[in-house]
């Protein structure tokens, strides 16, 4: 196997140990790795911090509108079934407006006993509000929104945990004292697991477990008070284009401080030599045997590869990198479960999940996000040529799944970037966003 491909898989299978978690910590896992799937861009997706900044909130009014839209944007195009990143051209929130504006429920109605029930369970989780306007809003309970929060540090905590762990295991060094280490480690995730349980984590989960149950009695409830929901959290921009206001977490994301990120670095001599299935099936669709470097294209194609040359020695590679959740709380997920409804002939013969071209298969959970990349070699002519020519140049090229130079992605701009020139190969200092956690939706209308 060439040093290309080495690079770019382990590269994919390092991301890949995080998202799946550590096996040994006695942790529920940040993420149901049964219904998620990881998915990596043949090239990142190199973002304006600014275009996400100070997004527009209930709580913070004076923030941007067009940053909040941004933010709804980034996250909403539907991929398709593939360990590499490609749009289908299709987006969540599309996808499913129209699911639950158009659904047809088979049911009669729940009795008011039934109804009673789920009403009650309900105020646990969300209130109706008056917003600025004297519309009637929903928005989480102090409960739930508390219970929320604490769930994102301790899924922060975990991950952050879990990369320590990833990078032990790649380092003879590291791995020996790990016992030590990884115990001290272990004790801030153990401590955000204990302060979400005192958050209302148990009572919470009680809480949607009986009103799934109470749901499959009555659908058609469950579908009126999602198009609720889903008017709640309807906005519209400056340019009168309307989106569903959705929020990344942590909320200083695109911020410039990077210091609590974590830091992955490998040289040349820690690279991996077998590798997963699914970096296996990520490195075949993105062609890295042909080589890392790439131009033209995009995020799932390029115009041409070429591999680094073999004077190129001692390589070696770091980055931050963080997993940010992606929060749409207009969006109920416990629909695609539901018996009793049918959408006609809106889902086509694929439906909305299960069938051979359906309209939506994953649903992006979190975002992949590197930044302040390095990368290091003893660099052969040729290839120091093409780092000059890729810092110079106005064409879109990338190295791996890093972006080297090129248009900024979902930006309103025309901005470009490119990598800076060190003394010992280059640096990307921009947020990149390299792929997608994935959340599979279930088989679905149910036939």
């Amino acid at each position: 196997m060439s040093l290309d491909e080495r690079i770019a898989l382990t590269l994919y299978d390092r991301m890949f140990k995080v998202i799946s978690g550590e096996p040994d910590s006695g942790m529920a896992s940040a993420f149901e790795s049964a219904n998620t799937t990881f998915v990596m861009a043949q090239r990142g997706l190199v973002l304006n911090a600014a275009d996400y900044r100070n997004p527009w909130s209930p709580g913070n009014t004076d923030g941007s509108i067009q940053a909040a839209f941004n933010i709804a944007s980034l996250v909403d195009e539907i991929p398709a079934v593939s360990h590499m990143y490609a749009p289908t051209g299709r987006s969540v929130s599309d996808v499913y407006s129209k699911m639950v504006n158009t659904v047809h429920v088979t049911e009669p109605p729940p009795s008011p006993e039934i109804q009673h029930q789920r009403d009650e369970l309900n105020k646990v989780l969300v209130e109706q509000v008056k917003d600025d306007e004297g519309r009637t809003v929903e928005r989480p309970t102090a409960l739930a929104d508390n219970e929320q929060r604490a769930f994102n540090n301790y899924q922060d905590a975990y991950m952050a945990y879990v990369g320590q762990w990833a990078a032990a295991q790649a380092d003879e060094n590291l791995k020996r004292v790990w016992p030590i280490v990884g115990a001290q480690a272990l004790q801030r995730p153990r401590r955000a697991f204990a302060d979400w349980g005192a958050a209302g984590r148990d009572q919470i989960r009680s809480t949607k477990a009986q009103l799934a149950t109470l749901n499959e009695g009555q659908v058609a409830r469950a579908f009126a008070d999602a198009q609720f929901r889903l008017q709640a959290f309807e906005l519209v921009n400056v340019l009168q284009e309307t989106f569903f206001r959705t929020t990344i977490a942590p909320s200083d994301w695109a911020g410039a401080d990077a210091s609590t990120w974590p830091t992955f670095s490998f040289s040349e001599s820690t690279l991996n030599n077998s590798f997963s299935s699914e970096a296996t099936s990520w490195g075949a669709s993105a062609q890295v045997n042909v080589g890392l470097w790439s131009f033209g294209g995009g995020v799932s194609s390029s115009d041409s590869r070429v591999s680094m040359s073999a004077d190129t020695t001692d390589i070696g590679l770091s980055f931050k990198w963080r997993i940010c959740p992606i929060y749409r709380k207009w969006m109920d997920a416990s629909l695609f479960k539901l018996p009793n409804w049918d959408l006609g002939s809106l889902s086509g013969a694929g439906g909305i999940s299960g069938g051979a071209d359906p309209l939506m298969p994953l649903i992006p959970q979190a975002l992949v996000i590197v930044r302040d990349v390095h990368v290091t070699a003893n660099w052969s002519h040729q290839d120091s040529e093409r780092i000059d020519s890729a810092i110079s140049g106005s064409a879109s090229v990338g190295y791996g799944p890093f972006a080297v130079a090129g248009n900024y992605s979902h930006s309103s701009t025309s901005d470009k970037f490119n990598a800076h020139r060190t003394g010992q190969g280059f640096e990307i200092p921009d947020i990149q966003l390299l792929g997608f956690v994935c959340t599979k939706v279930p088989p679905c209308p149910p036939k």
